[in-house]
């Protein structure tokens, strides 16, 4: 019985070995806490077959750390995803911003400013006075700098009402990029979309204007 023991033992312990190695190559988050996952189970039964209390604890107590992030992430890309897929909705975002109150008229950035974060309108009214178009809560705006050149602001925006921002950094964005290619996919496919509304309201409005101009 002891001898079956210690092989099991000694088979979970080859296994965690292998995990070890999986998360070191690994490229992405995902995978390299689901490696983490995997390594830290066979140390809690390598923990508990060898009868080493310091190889069980420290395994046990790390074990559902990674659970937890493992799980955050894949909820984030499967929320990116989803997103992009169906409608415009960045709620996913709200847990990795940061809140801002805005006063009436402050000018949260001019174009041509420097960029290095964007941000979603929680209340009030935000102005994008170039194209005459005013964010509604919920929308994200200032994320279209991170992909241009010079990082540069293509656009102003200014409150035309107190209210309330969230903020996220673009080298927090990036980490989450890092963090997983797939959400940098999604969110590129995403901010796409959002354009292509944008444009699609204007010519709306341009076309109402144009209507009114010549009756």
């Amino acid at each position: 019985m002891k001898e079956h023991i210690a092989e099991i033992v000694i088979a979970f312990a080859w296994l965690q070995t292998v995990a070890a190695f999986v998360s070191t190559f690994s490229k992405t988050m995902i995978h390299l806490r689901f490696a983490s996952v995997l390594a830290n189970i066979c140390g809690v039964i390598v923990g508990l077959g060898s009868a080493s209390l310091a190889t069980f604890v420290r395994h046990l107590v790390i074990l559902p750390i990674d659970i937890v992030r493992l799980r955050e992430m894949r909820k984030l890309v499967a929320s990116v995803k989803s997103a992009s897929e169906k409608d415009l909705n960045v709620e996913w975002l709200k847990p990795f911003m940061h809140s801002r109150t805005v006063r009436d008229e402050e000018w949260l950035f001019r174009k041509g400013d420097e960029a290095d974060r964007a941000f979603m309108l929680i209340e009030g009214e935000i102005e994008i006075p170039e194209i005459n178009l005013v964010l509604k809560p919920g929308m994200l705006f200032g994320e279209m700098a991170l992909f241009t050149h010079e990082s540069k602001r293509t656009a102003s925006a200014v409150c035309r009402s107190a209210g309330r921002v969230l903020q996220i950094s673009y080298i927090e964005f990036e980490q989450l990029y890092f963090q997983n290619p797939e959400f940098g996919l999604y969110l590129v496919r995403l901010i796409v979309r959002r354009l292509q509304a944008n444009m699609t309201q204007i010519e709306m409005k341009s076309s109402r204007a144009a209507e009114a101009g010549a009756s």
